[in-house]
């Protein structure tokens, strides 16, 4: 089976959460307090375009996706397991036309990552993604980052 993406569901939060990376893990803790679990409920709950990244052998390996703020604006988001490094580039080739469809709907999307979290960086930057500035929370530098539609 080939990895591919497609709509979360809830048993997604229980399989991806105990393998979460540790850098997602850190970034969720250092910005909202919550734990791998809290995070990703909030997400699947609250989101309107929740998508989960299954590898070749039917494994949850990520999560994504926007919290509306307006009908126009919505915060995006990813966290993923080590898993999700294995399978790069069937996932990189995907995410940019999710990025689209997600922009599609939301022509802001924005949010903050942390700066220390190297494979994040590198993903949003080639979904198309621009980093805006900096900022600290709770004495770790973030960069706020947004794509505006075309």
């Amino acid at each position: 089976m080939k990895p591919y993406h497609r709509k979360s569901i809830l048993h997604d939060i229980c399989e991806l959460a105990p393998v979460m990376r540790y850098e997602d893990v850190r970034e969720v803790r250092d910005v909202s307090g919550h734990t791998p679990e809290q995070a990703l409920l909030i997400g699947y709950l609250t989101g309107s375009h929740c998508r989960s990244i299954i590898d070749r052998y039917g494994g949850v390996v990520g999560m994504y996706g926007t919290v509306p703020v307006n009908k126009t604006s919505a915060s995006v988001w990813m966290l993923g397991s080590k898993g999700l490094l294995k399978i790069a580039r069937p996932f990189l080739k995907k995410s940019r036309s999710e990025v689209e469809e997600m922009n599609r709907v939301y022509p802001h999307l924005f949010n903050v990552i942390d700066s220390r979290n190297e494979v994040h960086l590198r993903w949003i930057r080639w979904c198309g993604f621009k980093i805006l500035g900096e900022r600290m929370i709770n004495n770790v530098k973030f960069y706020e980052f947004a794509r505006i539609a075309s």
